[in-house]
C-alpha cells in the first residue's frame, strides 16, 4: 500500500500539540544528528530539510551552515509547520524558508547544496517526492536520510514494537525492508548503514551525492 496523505495529515493533525515532548525528540536526536554529519554542511550551504515536521532538524542544520546559509523546510502538515515557524522564531533563525506543501509539489526555487530525509518513511516511497528535491540539489550536493527499516532476523520479536512506533508517523509498511531504494535510483553510488538499538530498533543511514 502506498503513502496516504489524507491519513498523513490527519495522523500529524492530531499528533502535532504533543509531538515534541512525546518521544518524538530525544530518542532520535542522535540518529539526526549523524544524518546531518554525514551532509558535511559547510558555511553559507542552502539545505533541502524534506518533511521537516516540527523543525526538529534546524538547530543540527543552523550549527553547519551559519547565519549565512538557508534552509528550505517543506512539509505538508499545516499544524507540524506552525510549530516548526515558532521554533525558528524563537530561535532567531531568520533563513529558515518553510514551504506548506507535499514534498512531491513543493515548489522549490533555486537551487541546494544539500538535502535532509530525516525519519519521513512515507516521503522515502515516494518517487515523486524523491525527484522533487534531488533535481533541486546542485549537481555535486550531498543527500543524507536516516529512517526505520524492519529489524535483523535475530531481532524479530522487536518488529512488533517497531510496527507500532511506525504507524505514529508512517501510513505505509511497503518498501520497509530497503526503504532508500527510490534514492538509488537517482543515486547510484549511495552508500547504507543499517545500524540496530536494543531500545530503538532497526534504523538506516543512507547517503551520498548527486551525480
Amino acid at each position: 500500500m502506498p503513502p496516504n496523505r489524507e491519513l498523513a495529515l490527519e495522523l500529524y493533525r492530531q499528533m502535532a500539540p504533543r509531538y515534541d515532548r512525546g518521544g518524538a525528540k530525544w530518542p532520535f536526536d542522535g540518529l539526526r544528528r549523524r544524518a546531518v554529519d554525514n551532509l558535511a554542511l559547510e558555511q553559507g550551504d542552502v539545505v533541502i530539510d524534506a518533511g521537516c515536521g516540527t523543525g526538529l532538524s534546524f538547530e543540527l542544520l543552523e550549527g553547519g551552515i551559519g547565519p549565512e546559509g538557508r534552509i528550505i523546510a517543506i512539509d505538508q502538515s499545516p499544524e507540524m509547520l506552525a510549530l516548526a515557524r515558532k521554533r525558528a522564531d524563537a530561535s532567531g533563525w531568520r533563513n529558515v524558508t518553510i514551504i506548506d506543501a507535499p514534498v512531491e509539489e513543493a515548489v522549490i526555487e533555486g537551487m541546494a547544496d544539500a538535502a535532509l530525509f530525516a525519519l519521513s518513511h512515507d516521503i522515502m516511497r515516494s518517487p515523486r517526492a524523491i525527484e522533487n528535491v534531488v533535481t533541486h540539489v546542485k549537481p555535486g550536493g550531498r543527500v543524507s536520510v536516516v529512517g526505520m527499516t524492519w529489524n535483523p532476523w535475530w531481532a524479530l520479536p522487536f518488529n512488533i514494537i517497531h510496527a507500532w512506533k511506525l504507524r505514529r508517523g508512517a501510513t505505509t509498511y511497503e518498501g520497509l525492508g530497503k526503504p532508500w531504494t527510490h534514492l538509488q535510483k537517482i543515486i547510484p553510488q549511495l552508500e547504507v548503514r543499517r545500524v540496530f538499538r536494543a531500545h530503538q530498533g532497526g534504523y538506516y543511514f543512507a547517503w551520498g551525492v548527486r551525480p
